[in-house]
């Protein structure tokens, strides 16, 4: 089979994948994006937030959007193929293999914004509720479950410090669920005392809810809890493909598995490069500035500079 090659092969049809592939379509580089046949991580949410001119879309509308203004420069091709490897190549690029066994591709760069996948808690009524009234980022959908009574799900010290304040810009009612394993010292049980935040132990073994809204949450202790939302962040996993990336590549990464990288976003392997969720953005914006940052430093470097110290 001949294999097909391209300047830059993007890994992810995201806001990280698909602003990099503007900006790139645009420099007149042949681009493929490759884009997973599943629904994206946010399929579920009733629309994007805090991206000025497409706040409230949902994610299907501003993918086919992007799309529709990608294809104006005729210069990116889209696959919808789940990448299961990256190798280098003995021309100092990049061999990238679909699950699908595919046409070959091989590319100069390749730009990996495959992201993250969201490990949802085993627990009954939690998928159906989520994305509507059980939240993860609040600055993504606390504005539409205002004033509502929240529970914050406390699974990890990291929410421990940063939930129990977040949530004052949307509501002013919070009962904290502390998962067992969490031990909270002195100070932060006084402060929620004193700010009049209930604590509840236990882990949430079960959602009520009425088409998706919340209205009470049981804990394996048998206690029922009422609220009207949860802020509840469920553990990521890292995807096989960035396992593999890691594997051939040598790749560092930092203690939740996010690929590093420079300034930039080149990861330490020349000509390859890690955009958005892999990288622990957490807003669609972010992610795409991630994107165009890859895709201007490409650019940059395409052609070899007199001084290259002055272009750094």
């Amino acid at each position: 089979m001949t294999e097909q090659h391209y300047d830059i092969a993007i890994i992810g049809g995201g806001p990280a994948g698909l602003q990099a592939a503007l900006i790139l379509a645009r420099t007149r580089k042949r681009v493929i994006i490759f884009d997973a046949p599943e629904p994206p991580r946010n399929a579920a949410s009733h629309g994007v937030h805090n991206f000025v001119g497409l706040d409230g879309l949902l994610p299907a509308q501003i993918r086919e959007q992007a799309w529709q203004q990608i294809d104006v420069y005729n210069s990116a091709e889209r696959r919808i193929e789940r990448i299961i490897d990256v190798q280098a190549n003995a021309e100092g690029g990049f061999d990238v293999s679909g699950e699908a066994g595919g046409t070959p591709v091989t590319a100069k760069h390749v730009i990996v914004a495959t992201g993250f996948r969201d490990v949802y808690p085993d627990v009954p009524g939690y998928l159906a509720c989520w994305g509507k009234s059980i939240i993860a980022c609040p600055f993504c959908d606390g504005y539409e479950n205002r004033d509502r009574v929240w529970g914050l799900v406390i699974t990890s010290l990291r929410a421990l410090e940063h939930l129990p304040i977040l949530y004052q810009h949307w509501t002013k009612q919070a009962k904290i669920i502390l998962h067992p394993d969490i031990a909270p010292e002195a100070a932060h049980l006084a402060d929620f005392a004193a700010r009049g935040i209930p604590v509840h132990m236990g882990k949430i073994v079960e959602v009520h809810h009425t088409s998706g809204e919340v209205n009470a949450v049981t804990l394996d202790s048998g206690e029922q809890v009422e609220v009207g939302t949860l802020l509840w962040t469920p553990p990521e996993q890292a995807l096989p493909l960035t396992q593999k990336l890691i594997a051939n590549f040598g790749l560092d990464v930092d203690e939740n598995d996010h690929l590093k990288t420079d300034a930039m976003h080149q990861t330490a392997v020349k000509g390859l490069w890690a955009v958005g969720d892999i990288q622990g953005w957490a807003s669609s914006l972010g992610a795409a500035f991630a994107g165009s940052q890859a895709a201007y430093a490409i650019i940059r470097d395409w052609y070899p500079h007199h001084n290259q110290e002055k272009h750094a």
